[in-house]
């Protein structure tokens, strides 16, 4: 009986490691696809729409809204219905995406400089999340990993930002228990075989510490039970939770079932039931670079599965 169901849990960890490969191979095919699409003059809502469409259509579903954050945003736009927002020239752009199978997640990055003078910048967050990689592996410390983004930043002469990290990945989860840090800190959490991360580096020009923007336009829904008024606040709540089951979705996504969206997620964030991802920002004129990609640990290093053979991790 106990080799059975050793075995048994032998062939669950491993059908759940080939989910999340197959995730990964999904993201990496999307990433190629990113250089015909980050183009001067194309509308920020076009590439969100197409990376989206583009998982589904390879087989996926996507684990959170494409992110589109340009210069000193660092995370969490999206589009929101009918955004004008276009790419710039001289503007450095970070395009953040996720898939997931069965709710296994690949979640990877890349910045594109349009003309920015900030190739180096670029450079940088690749860099710092190359020696990441290459010094992960079951036994190391998350903040060993974290001196090493944060020294590989500083010696290319900007600044890690201190409140994004890397996260540990689970079922249906986009941030685990875990956290791998851009800076130096005192402790850390060891890292285990079989455990998956999106490992991400963020290099700026500012302050290296973002701020809530006061908008936003990525949610998720929080177990909590409490009574709502509106119809559509109902409705929304049991599409998302049914959909989506605690990932994070778009605004957009829902705006033509539920064309009182806006109330909707106004009550529904008024009474603690969403989260909202506000937008956020390093300060005014300064400059942000992001590059990530998901790993899968081993015993003596850890497996890339968001990159195609041949391309730089």
């Amino acid at each position: 009986m106990a080799e059975t169901k050793e075995r048994e849990e032998e062939i669950e960890e491993q059908e759940k490691i080939e989910k999340y490969r197959k995730a990964g191979q999904i993201a990496a095919r999307i990433r190629k696809e990113l250089n015909k699409l980050v183009k001067v003059g194309t509308p920020v809502i076009e590439i969100c729409n197409r990376v989206e469409n583009l998982i589904k259509e390879l087989g996926g579903n996507p684990a959170f809204p494409c992110n589109v954050s340009i210069n000193n945003i660092a995370a969490h736009y999206t589009s929101p219905p009918n955004d004008k927002t276009v790419l710039e020239d001289n503007s450095i752009v970070k395009v953040d995406f996720g898939v997931h199978i069965d709710g296994f997640i690949a979640d990877t990055a890349i910045t594109f400089d349009l003309n920015s003078g900030f190739e180096k910048l670029k450079e940088a967050a690749e860099e710092a999340l190359r020696v990441a990689i290459e010094n992960i592996k079951a036994g190391v410390k998350t903040n060993e990993i974290g001196k090493l983004i944060h020294e590989k930043i500083r010696e290319h002469g900007y600044k890690p930002i201190r409140d994004l990290s890397g996260h540990l990945l689970d079922e249906y989860s986009l941030h685990g228990a875990k956290i791998i840090p851009n800076i130096a800190l005192p402790h850390g959490e060891t890292i285990e075989v079989g455990e998956v991360y999106a490992v991400e580096t963020f290099a700026s020009t500012g302050s290296g510490t973002v701020h809530e923007k006061p908008y936003a336009y990525i949610y998720r829904v929080l177990p909590v039970r409490i009574p709502v008024r509106l119809l559509s606040s109902r409705k929304l709540l049991k599409i998302a939770s049914e959909r989506f089951k605690g990932l994070p979705f778009a605004e957009r996504w829902l705006v033509k079932e539920i064309p009182a969206i806006k109330l909707a997620i106004r009550e529904l964030t008024n009474k603690g039931i969403l989260y909202e991802y506000h937008v956020l920002a390093d300060e005014r004129e300064s400059m942000v670079a992001q590059a990530e990609h998901t790993i899968i640990v081993t015993e003596d290093g850890c497996e890339v599965i968001t990159s195609t053979k041949g391309e730089e991790p």
